[in-house]
């Protein structure tokens, strides 16, 4: 009985393999149960104890966690590996805790054995461990982060400039760019006779200079950090402004120094015969004006000091020319057929087609302010027009009239009321017809300039169509003057490619393709091929 009694205790107690009974001897047996039994009480009040030790630890955790949330809060980068290390074994901790307190309630602690509470005492210990490793991972990581966060933040600083140095780069590229297609441009109207056509006081090669010049500066001011990319850059478009500027303001000085010059002329007619109307000093001072600071101010793109110099030209001419036309007349009395003798003689170089080019592109500038939606669309005609003449080997004198025919194809629209040039709604019928008669009226203006009779037939006829049911004679194929019929292409891709209140602008391609598809029908067929000869050669030049 005794022997049975000490079986049952040692089976409470021990986490050895079992013994038999007869195994035990009383003395040895009494001793191990004494130190199985103490074990067993110090297991049981250790394991007993690890709950609230483990939720005080928890607790303290959890104020850890604030202060790393806080930090964490103010980062712009976070350390994932550091966050999912720390926040992994707060979960763990968690999970390990719940599943402890529940295996350890799942049986009453004076039930188990040595081995069992051993087993949860050591679980309960491990917990422990890892809160501490936890809670020295929360007092690390904020400097972890930190580190990380100063590294990902100087890299993305440097992946910024990177950025900003390459945008940069692509804007400056972008400006060189435009400014080099501006360059190009006006080399083009310079070959073509465009920028200083008739002019003396304007050279090319001078702006050209200064503008590299001014570019050269701007670019180097930069390198050497006087100045920021963002001013390189609107240096750049400043340069170009300028650039784009000059063949305007070219066609005014050319004007200016026309009207210059013919009073100059006359005026020292009058001087042979002993009539002088202006000093020869205010003359010297208004040449010194025209042929030095003019260009100056030109090349150099001081827009407000030119049109001031511009204006001070055109009053003087504009006070002189009067006076100097009625002393003329008053003298071609007294003897008759000099002044003729005068327009024969200019008549016998390019001063009357300049003086006719001055007089044409007056009277578009005074259309252009009429009609907001085709301003510039006499000229781009014009040019249009000339450069079809040239692909189809006209020669010199006949495209010269090209030119001014083109210029001045819509100048009828001077008689055509406002309200219907600029009118968006569909016309009436009543307007329409008054359209229809801006033919007939510019030729009627025309007409008397005895130097453009044979231009006359072109402004005339332009809105012919090639099947017949164009206006204002309805004339077909052959019969339509070709001159007229060139102006016709020109101005139906001109307005094709702007835009218009109705409709965007096309692109030159779809403006050839729709050219081709009326040909025969509204359009000369030579004519039409001839342009797209001009626009493919612009295309591969610009390529």
């Amino acid at each position: 009985m005794a022997n049975k009694q000490l079986l049952m205790e040692r089976r409470l107690v021990s986490n050895e393999e079992e013994q038999p009974v007869e195994n035990i001897q009383p003395k040895q047996g009494a001793n191990k149960f004494a130190a199985a039994i103490g074990e067993w009480r110090r297991l049981r009040a250790l394991v007993k104890a690890f709950p609230e030790k483990i939720d005080a630890k928890l607790a303290e955790i959890e104020t850890s966690f604030n202060d790393y949330r806080l930090v964490i809060s103010g980062l712009n980068y976070k350390a994932a590996d550091t966050d999912r290390r720390v926040w992994d074994l707060f979960d763990h901790i968690r999970a390990e805790k719940d599943r402890l307190s529940t295996l350890t309630s799942l049986r009453p602690l004076f039930l188990r054995s040595n081995k069992d509470l051993r087993s949860l005492a050591e679980a309960w210990e491990k917990l422990h461990y890892d809160q501490e490793v936890l809670l020295d991972a929360l007092q690390k990581a904020p400097a972890e982060l930190q580190e990380y966060n100063a590294r990902q933040l100087e890299r993305e600083a440097m992946r910024l400039e990177e950025q900003r140095q390459s945008d940069y780069q692509a804007r400056i590229a972008a400006a060189r760019r435009s400014l080099d297609l501006a360059m190009g441009y006006i080399e083009q109207l310079h070959r073509e006779g465009r920028v200083t056509f008739g002019s003396q006081v304007l050279q090319l090669e001078d702006a050209q200079q200064y503008w590299n010049e001014r570019l050269e500066k701007v670019i180097q001011d930069e390198r050497n950090g006087e100045i920021s990319p963002d001013e390189l850059v609107l240096g750049i478009y400043n340069l170009e402004t300028l650039v784009r500027e000059a063949p305007n303001l070219s066609m005014r000085i050319r004007e200016v120094e026309e009207r210059f010059t013919r009073l100059v002329t006359k005026h020292d007619m009058l001087v042979s015969y002993g009539k002088t109307i202006i000093s020869q000093k205010e003359i010297a001072r208004m040449t010194i004006k025209l042929h030095e600071q003019v260009p100056q101010l030109w090349v150099m793109g001081q827009r407000q000091e030119l049109e001031h110099a511009i204006e001070v030209l055109e009053s003087f001419v504009t006070t002189y020319e009067g006076t100097v036309e009625t002393e003329l007349t008053y003298l071609e009395r007294r003897r008759p057929g000099l002044t003729r003798a005068l327009v024969t003689a200019a008549e016998g170089d390019e001063t009357a087609l300049i003086q006719v080019g001055a007089m044409a592109r007056s009277l578009i500038a005074a259309i252009d302010s009429r009609d907001r939606f085709m301003r510039g669309h006499s000229e781009a005609v014009s040019k249009l027009a000339v450069q079809m003449a040239r692909t189809a080997n006209w020669n010199k004198q006949d495209i010269d009239y090209l030119m001014i025919a083109a210029l001045l194809h819509d100048v009828g629209k001077i008689s055509i009321p406002e309200h219907i040039l600029t009118k968006t709604e569909p016309l009436t019928e009543d307007e329409w017809q008054t359209i229809q008669m801006h033919p007939y009226y510019g030729a009627q203006i025309v007409k008397p300039i005895e130097a453009l009779s044979r231009i006359v037939p072109w402004i005339y006829h332009h809105q012919e169509r090639w099947d017949g049911r164009g206006y204002p004679d309805h004339l077909t194929g052959r019969q339509i003057p070709i001159p007229a019929s060139y102006i016709a292409v020109a101005e139906a891709f001109s307005v094709m490619t702007i835009d218009q209140p109705n409709r965007p602008a096309r692109s030159n391609e779809e403006a050839i393709d729709e050219l081709r598809r009326e040909a025969e029908t509204q359009f000369s067929p030579e004519a039409v091929e001839t342009l797209a000869e001009v626009i493919s050669k612009q295309k591969r030049e610009e390529a």
